[in-house]
Formats: structure tokens, C-alpha cells, sequence
């Protein structure tokens, strides 16, 4: 009888521990910078940026006058970073010049509703979410679907729909083409001179962007 009693004693502190070691698992908090799938409402974490795979690309060009765009990831816990200088290049439609952080997607995002993420950057700079899907690919050049968004330096909460994501090549806006969510490839923030207020001017513009 002592011999059961031990037993069941042992076999309640094994129960007992394994109920506060799940509790402890499911009360343990998501990373502050986390970028979530909106579903029914409900927010599923997407990504982690500080443990994401980020390329960083920039526009190539350099002329005198208006230098070149010159940009820089940095990682700082579970937050990501992209700072750097944005040339002002006189393009077909008044002055370009990009830089952007591009990262994979590994799985489809199919009855999803959209992302909501937090970000802070340089103060009314404006930034764009940009998604390729299998269609990216065009004779035209490379199809995005883009949502632009405005930076606060104190930060702020952002929640991109997918049906307000507009497709683009090259800048412009295309008809004819749909977001197809079972097939998305890449997610990338980017910062280009034709979004901003000011994009006449020639001076580079200084940025930054934390996600």
C-alpha cells in the first residue's frame, strides 16, 4: 500500500509538473517585432524579422550631384533595421532611386486577410510593402502588388488588407492581375524617391526603417 501511495504521489508531481510547463509554454509572450497573418480576425505569427533571411538590394546608379543610394541591415534582438541614404535619380517619371529588404515565404497564405505588423522609421517617410507571387515574372518586367505606408519615429501598428495591395510593374500600375495567395514567394520593404512628399529634391534623403 505505501508502495502505491509513493507511486501515485510521484506519478501527481509528474502530471503537476507537466500542466505548469505547458501553462508556462503558452503564457510565454510572442516577440514584440513579429509580422502576422490576419485570419477571421485572429493574428498568427508570419515571421520573426530578427530571424528572418533578408537581402538587401539598392538601386545601382550614380550620377554627380545626386550621389548614389547607399543602405545597411541591421539586426538588434528580435528587431530588424534598414538605414541608409536614397539617391534622387531623374527617372521616366520624375526622380527614382530604391532600396529594400527582401525575404522568402514558405507557405501559402490562402484565406488570410491580410498582415498587421509594427514599425517606426524616419518621421513621414513613406515606405511600401511589396509580395511577388508566381505571376511575377512579365514581359514588361517584374510584377509586385504594393501597399505604401507612412513611418512614425514613435512607432506605429499597421495592418495591410490583401485586396488593397495594388499590382505594379516597374512603378506603374497594371490592370489584369490578381494576388494569388497560394502562391506567394517574397515579402520585401522597400523605400523608393517617387513615394516621398519631397521627391523633386536632389539632395539624398536620409532614412530608416525598424520592423
Amino acid at each position: 500500500m505505501a508502495y502505491f501511495l509513493e507511486m501515485l504521489g510521484a506519478a501527481l508531481v509528474l502530471v503537476s509538473s507537466s500542466v505548469f510547463i505547458a501553462q508556462k509554454a503558452e503564457a510565454q509572450p510572442l516577440p514584440e517585432n513579429t509580422i502576422y497573418l490576419v485570419k477571421n480576425g485572429e493574428k498568427k505569427p508570419l515571421l520573426f524579422p530578427g530571424k528572418a533571411f533578408w537581402e538587401l538590394k539598392n538601386d545601382k546608379t550614380e550620377r554627380p550631384g545626386v550621389g548614389k543610394t547607399e543602405s545597411r541591415l541591421e539586426k538588434q534582438g528580435n528587431q530588424v533595421w534598414m538605414r541608409g541614404d536614397l539617391a534622387s535619380l531623374m527617372g521616366n517619371w520624375g526622380r527614382v532611386g530604391f532600396s529594400l529588404i527582401e525575404t522568402a515565404i514558405m507557405k501559402p497564405l490562402q484565406k488570410t486577410e491580410g498582415l498587421f505588423f509594427k514599425a517606426k522609421g524616419t518621421e513621414a517617410a513613406f515606405f511600401s510593402i511589396l509580395v511577388k507571387d508566381r505571376q511575377s515574372h512579365q514581359p514588361e518586367g517584374t510584377l509586385t502588388f504594393q501597399w505604401d505606408f507612412e513611418a512614425q519615429s514613435d512607432g506605429a501598428e499597421y495592418f495591410a488588407k490583401w485586396e488593397d495591395f495594388v499590382p505594379k510593374i516597374r512603378g506603374k500600375k497594371v490592370e489584369g492581375f490578381e494576388l494569388d495567395l497560394f502562391s506567394v514567394q517574397s515579402l520585401s520593404f522597400q523605400i523608393s524617391r517617387s513615394q516621398q512628399q519631397k521627391w523633386y529634391e536632389t539632395v539624398p534623403l536620409e532614412f530608416e526603417l525598424g520592423i
